[in-house]
């Protein structure tokens, strides 16, 4: 998964933590793992923030 990809499907992730991700974790699937996960708790804490 490329920077612009996870951008678009991670929106909400800053891409900081996005590109150290990219970098540091070798196996794909547990970059989106994570990703997804920190998505969630994004939209989680926006929405209980309100």
């Amino acid at each position: 998964m490329t920077l612009s990809q996870a951008r678009k499907r991670f929106p909400l992730v800053p891409t900081e933590i996005i590109q150290w991700a990219i970098d540091n974790i070798a196996d794909p699937r547990d970059v989106e793992r994570g990703l997804f996960r920190l998505e969630q708790t994004k939209r989680i804490q926006i929405k209980y923030s309100s």
